[in-house]
């Protein structure tokens, strides 16, 4: 890899942070080095630069960087693109493999982590490789798949309300609640509301109410 060759984007609002990538990625022979602070200035710089390589934060003043990432990609197939986080939930590596990244890297990771995921990156556009990714994956692939209507119900369920109500509130009969009740038990493994309810909770298939 001739990093001197090659144009880099860092999107990140932390000036310190920033400063510490430019300093370290300089010392690995980068030079053509560009800044943004946003998912927007991300943008415009990527539509001014065009660069080869992206680093971008998972948290950005304007959103999290997962719709820029996409942008990104179709903008730019060949795109090396990093996302650098201090998350460990498994979700946010699913989510970054389905952007169309190439890497999720952890703050704390040495710099040679960085430029192993972008040489990588540079080599198979289409790759991904992140620590723990297999596991996340295994999760998201063993989690039970309710259908939309299930997951109405399930809803309604928490909301504490009887079976006949919730018909009426989903537009549905009393025999197709049941249905889907049993069809939500059965996925679930579970064999009444409470523990339905709490298996949804702890799998991230519903959400309380704040």
């Amino acid at each position: 890899m001739k990093s001197e060759n090659l144009s880099l984007l860092i999107i990140e609002d932390h000036p310190i942070v920033r400063a510490g990538l430019i300093k370290a990625l300089e010392s690995h022979g980068f030079h053509d080095l560009h800044e943004a602070a946003s998912c927007a200035e991300g943008r415009g710089q990527l539509a001014k630069v065009n660069p080869d390589i992206v680093i971008t934060d998972l948290h950005l003043p304007d959103g999290i960087s997962f719709e820029l990432i996409r942008w990104a990609r179709a903008l730019k197939p060949s795109l090396a693109i990093v996302i650098l986080t201090v998350e460990s939930n498994p979700n946010f590596l699913v989510a970054a493999a389905d952007s169309g990244a190439n890497a999720l890297i952890h703050k704390s990771a040495p710099i040679s982590h960085l430029i192993s995921a972008i040489e990588m990156a540079l080599k198979a556009p289409k790759s991904f490789t992140a620590e723990g990714l297999g596991e996340a994956l295994r999760r998201e692939r063993e989690k039970p798949r309710l259908t939309p209507r299930e997951l109405a119900v399930l809803e309604q369920l928490m909301s504490g309300a009887e079976l006949a109500v919730i018909g009426a509130r989903l537009f549905i009969s009393l025999p197709t609640v049941k249905t889907h009740l049993s069809s939500i038990y059965r996925k679930l493994e579970c064999e009444n509301r409470t523990s339905a309810i709490t298996k949804a909770l702890s799998l991230g298939l519903v959400q309380l109410e704040q």
